[in-house]
């Protein structure tokens, strides 16, 4: 007995040439669009090293000791406009895909301004670390893309991202003078009443505060 063809089984199968073909341009696709995204975020957690970098460089300009705290200041903005200036560093962050601003100074001090808001302490009962250093806003422009079949990645926030440099503030010299003049001056006035006495009635013209190499 002879079987005879199935011709619709047939034509399905004459049907389904090239079906692998777009399978695999589908899949080529999807692949590329990811390795771009890999890319993309590799390349944009090295540049947040090198953020890093300029945060600590600025941050430690901030700390040194000067004559006023107002000089502090002006040596950590001079510091952040010579590193955009860099010849290496500054192309990173004009280039259109990265930027860093905002360059936020809190030093305590005068002004009595530092990141206490931004990094509370967790428990009162421990000794206060002062929260003090600059802060940068990092802008990863690199990361805002159309996937192919997956859509966008940036939600409409953005990518940003704070970079933070906390060190301690060195006093600066009228700290230093005011703190020996007024707080200094007065605490051993109140050790031993005696003192105020060869001092000449506790009067603050026999006083001469004489600072070394610190506070």
């Amino acid at each position: 007995m002879k079987m005879k063809k199935n011709k619709n089984r047939t034509c399905i199968f004459r049907n389904s040439e090239g079906f692998l073909s777009a399978d695999f341009l589908f899949s080529l696709v999807i692949s590329c669009g990811l390795c771009a995204v890999f890319f993309c975020l590799t390349f944009t957690l090295s540049m947040v090293e090198v953020g890093q970098y300029i945060a600590f460089s600025v941050t430690r300009a901030h700390s040194a000791a000067q004559q006023t705290q107002d000089q502090q200041i002006a040596a950590a903005k001079a510091k952040f406009a010579s590193l955009q200036k860099n010849k290496i560093l500054g192309p990173l962050f004009t280039n259109g895909w990265f930027a860093i601003t905002n360059l936020d100074i809190r030093g305590g001090g005068q002004d009595g301004k530092d990141f206490t808001d931004r990094y509370p302490r967790g428990d009162a009962n421990k000794p206060n670390i002062p929260q003090v250093g600059v802060r940068l806003n990092f802008e990863a422009k690199l990361l805002k893309m159309n996937v192919p079949f997956l859509g966008s990645t940036d939600n409409g926030d953005g990518f940003n991202a704070f970079l933070t440099g906390l060190m301690i503030r060195e006093p600066t010299s009228k700290e230093c003078r005011d703190q020996l003049k007024n707080d200094r001056y007065k605490a051993i006035m109140n050790l031993d009443q005696r003192f105020k006495t060869i001092v000449g009635n506790g009067s603050e013209q026999y006083y001469v505060p004489m600072e070394d190499n610190g506070c």
